[in-house]
């Protein structure tokens, strides 16, 4: 078991995993979703969130409904089943034991009106009940302050109310977190390999060939910058063309302006061996790229 820890956020719902175990299946939005973490063993984590409809649910009475399902499963597989659940301050804790253990809580926030509901499963010959309390105690719903919780693989930043998962890409070698608020676009992405991408080129020029492409719309110019003391560099553009043209004389009939301006930072970091970038279109004075930014850790 690795003794460090790291956190897997979706859509503001957040969690403490250990560092070696891995994001294996996300899906839903942040009215109805699922995660699920795997360890390098058999255990896995797996964590349901949905909306309560604005009406304070009664959690010991979803955890019975859980465990009755449970039991009846266990009885068509003839496999006995033996539970507990019980009260845990605000929230519900329960335990059961058939051919796996399982344990989990449930817990509900009035201010986001959602249900969590989590467990982690593990073989009998395990012993990892302490690890499993530390996760399923590790779970929040949101963050003290107004941003929205995203981790992953180690990549963990925050975004502002508004912005919606639009699109994302999960590779090994290559994260894309992609949202949009109405007009508004904001895209984080981080490379693996970094030192093999550059190759012998400079950070603008790998920035020029596979980053610029994507930014339709827009003139734009790069300058060298710092960034979290390593090298990097900024985009910033201001909207050109027909195409720009024609959605902000479409988004002129709605209550949403079109974004006039983009801004982005990209930068690499050798004690990861990765590259980082965001980018984000807005209006003057916004600064979301900048808030991005700076709550991207690149490297412990």
């Amino acid at each position: 078991m690795s003794e460090g820890w790291s956190t897997i956020a979706w859509e503001g719902v957040s969690v403490r995993v250990p560092t070696d175990w891995s994001l294996v299946g996300v899906s839903g939005d942040a009215h109805k979703g699922y995660l699920r973490v795997d360890s390098p063993g058999t255990s896995v984590l797996e964590m349901r969130w949905l909306k309560a409809g604005n009406k304070p649910p009664e959690l010991m009475a979803k955890g019975r409904e859980l465990l009755s399902n449970l039991e009846k499963s266990c009885r068509k597989k003839g496999t006995k089943l033996a539970s507990k659940i019980k009260a845990d301050g605000d929230a519900v804790a329960f335990w059961w034991k058939a051919d796996r253990i399982g344990e989990g809580r449930l817990t509900y926030c009035k201010k986001c009106d959602r249900v969590l509901i989590a467990q982690v499963i593990y073989s009998r010959d395990e012993d990892i009940s302490e690890t499993a309390r530390t996760i399923l105690k590790s779970m929040r719903d949101h963050r003290s302050d107004e941003l929205i919780n995203w981790a992953l693989y180690g990549l963990e930043f925050a975004v502002p109310p508004g912005y919606v998962i639009d699109k994302y890409t999960l590779m090994s070698g290559y994260l894309q977190l992609s949202f949009k608020n109405h007009a508004r676009r904001l895209i984080v992405e981080r490379w693996g390999l970094a030192k093999t991408l550059l190759g012998e080129g400079s950070l603008i020029d790998w920035y020029r060939k596979d980053v610029l492409p994507d930014v339709k719309g827009f003139r734009t110019q790069l300058e060298e910058v710092k960034i979290l003391d390593h090298s990097g560099l900024k985009m910033k553009g201001q909207a050109s063309g027909i195409r720009q043209a024609l959605k902000s004389a479409a988004y002129s009939l709605t209550l949403y302006t079109n974004p006039k301006l983009v801004t982005g930072y990209a930068w690499e970091c050798p004690e990861s061996n990765r590259l980082y970038s965001v980018r984000a279109t807005h209006d003057e004075g916004e600064n979301v790229a900048e808030r991005i930014r700076d709550l991207i850790r690149c490297h412990n």
